[in-house]
């Protein structure tokens, strides 16, 4: 399998489960809800799966621009919709 859809499929799971976590935080099923909490969680999550993706990939990926377009778009995208379905709908 290529480099760029594992490395875009990773991050699009990791997106559902981030905007899941957040949805949490924003709904309060944690105890407590907080937005801005939220968005850094899944920031924080971006962070870690990058590290992961860039252990996998090595050097196949290399450069800012590559990374946002393999990496961080498809996360934010879909971490925005699921997220706000999720708000919505649960």
């Amino acid at each position: 399998m290529d480099t760029t859809i594992k490395v875009t499929t990773i991050h699009v799971i990791f997106a559902l489960i981030a905007a899941l976590i957040s949805a949490a935080l924003t709904l309060g099923w944690l105890g407590f809800k907080n937005d801005i909490f939220a968005f850094f969680v899944a920031v924080i999550i971006l962070y870690f799966v990058g590290q992961f993706c860039q252990k996998i990939a090595g050097e196949e990926i290399s450069g800012f621009s590559q990374w946002l377009w393999d990496g961080i778009a498809p996360f934010y995208f879909t971490w925005v919709i699921a997220y706000t379905l999720f708000v919505m709908y649960l």
